[in-house]
């Protein structure tokens, strides 16, 4: 049996001796969140000048004014953000290097990959983790999402490759500062990783809306058309297969639930495994695991601010997925409930590769087998959730997700 973890000072924290020596030190710095910082940084760290399409910039500039209006954003957590953008910056410039050194690559074909859509915090990453340990898949580690491109791709004298390492050692300050956030989300630079760290290379994703206050790059990214930018996805995924396969991809990332129409017109022949789970269970684990990391990234901590943002957040991406829902063809879906994947992760995976007519053979089970024996749910104790703390009312949640409920036959969790 897990461990059963309570965070008791989920308002008012308190602070280990690193968390106080990190926070303490994002107020020494003086982060300039523009583009122009970012771009400059990104090409002195990389020695690269060409960025490809520079319309990106112009997100980048609503991105990093969004960021500077969040005042309640501490130093470090300014100081996180603004090296995410720099290392997707030098990401694009190491791919445009890597596009004219190997423009063969554009001959890849992306053939019938399995894509899991669903909310987060709604078994998406165990489900993931489940197939890719499947050897015949092609799919994305951790430590490669962060930086795709080895060094020797760009400078054939350069036989150095450190990303591994470097993930590995960010990790471990990761654990240092957020120890728990292991238990909710481990984020160890072996796993399976959604491909939205290659999204983010084009600048145009819901991923800063993790980090920070961000209504304004939310509301510029929810009325942008994201075509072009799935395009752009799919043409990384090209080089990636390029440059090591397989070359059948199982990929995941929850943001597809409201991009459906992008999602079909890049992948036209993928099978769609769309995860299911209470609405009202995902908003509050999303509450809980962003207040406990706000204790170091922002000034004050607000669970019920937290609770409010991603319950209407949450709320879009079902509002979204449901209208669309139908125009996904039903011989490309497989519908997945939380409470059936956790109760049978082998039947749920048979069912998936059923859809893809993509064989479950002896292989693939062992392997899948041996990844569900390793890695048994809260294998690094399980944190308990409680309603209490962000003073809600859950009939009125539950109200607000109708809808959902209706159209699908989710089973309430709390």
């Amino acid at each position: 049996m897990s461990n059963k973890i309570k965070i008791n000072d989920l308002s008012n924290p308190t602070l280990t001796e690193f968390q106080k020596t990190a926070k303490n030190y994002g107020e020494t710095l003086k982060v300039e969140l523009t583009s122009e910082a970012v771009i400059q940084k990104a090409s002195e760290k990389s020695k690269l000048q060409d960025f490809g399409d520079e319309d990106f910039i112009s997100r980048l500039d609503i991105l990093m004014q969004s960021v500077s209006n969040d005042e309640g954003l501490a130093g470090i957590g300014k100081l996180g953000i603004f090296n995410d953008q720099v290392r997707y910056a030098e990401n694009r410039l190491k791919f445009e290097r890597f596009k004219k050194k190997f423009p063969e690559y554009n001959e890849e074909v992306i053939s019938k990959p399995i894509i899991i859509i669903g909310l987060p915090r709604s078994g998406t990453t165990h489900l993931l983790n489940l197939i890719a340990s499947d050897s015949r898949l092609k799919s994305i580690p951790y430590w490669q999402s962060l930086r795709p491109f080895h060094e020797k791709l760009i400078d054939l004298n350069n036989e150095e490759d450190s990303r591994q390492e470097v993930a590995f050692e960010e990790y471990k300050s990761f654990l240092e500062t957020m120890p728990l956030l292991k238990s909710m989300h481990d984020m160890h630079p072996n796993h399976i990783h959604e491909e939205i760290e290659l999204q983010a290379m084009d600048f145009s994703t819901y991923l800063p809306e993790w980090l920070a206050y961000v209504p304004e790059w939310r509301d510029y990214y929810l009325t942008h058309d994201q075509r072009n930018h799935y395009e752009y996805l799919k043409d990384v995924l090209r080089a990636m297969q390029f440059i090591k396969g397989p070359k059948k991809w199982v990929l995941k990332s929850p943001q597809h639930l409201e991009q459906i129409l992008p999602l079909l017109r890049t992948f036209p022949d993928a099978t769609f495994a769309i995860t299911y789970r209470d609405p009202l269970s995902v908003v509050l684990s999303t509450a809980t695991m962003l207040s406990y990391g706000d204790r170091v990234r922002r000034y004050q901590v607000d669970p019920k601010s937290n609770f409010n943002y991603w319950h209407d957040r949450i709320k879009t991406l079902l509002e979204r997925f449901t209208e669309d829902y139908q125009l996904i063809p039903a011989d490309q879906k497989c519908d997945i409930f939380f409470q059936d994947l956790i109760k049978d992760n082998l039947n749920s995976v048979k069912n998936i590769y059923s859809k893809n007519s993509f064989k479950f053979d002896k292989l693939a089970n062992d392997e899948i087998k041996e990844y569900m024996n390793s890695n048994k749910r809260g294998k690094h104790g399980q944190v308990i959730y409680n309603l209490e703390d962000f003073g809600v009312d859950k009939s009125e949640s539950y109200e607000s997700f109708k809808f959902y409920f209706d159209e699908f036959d989710v089973l309430k969790e709390i």
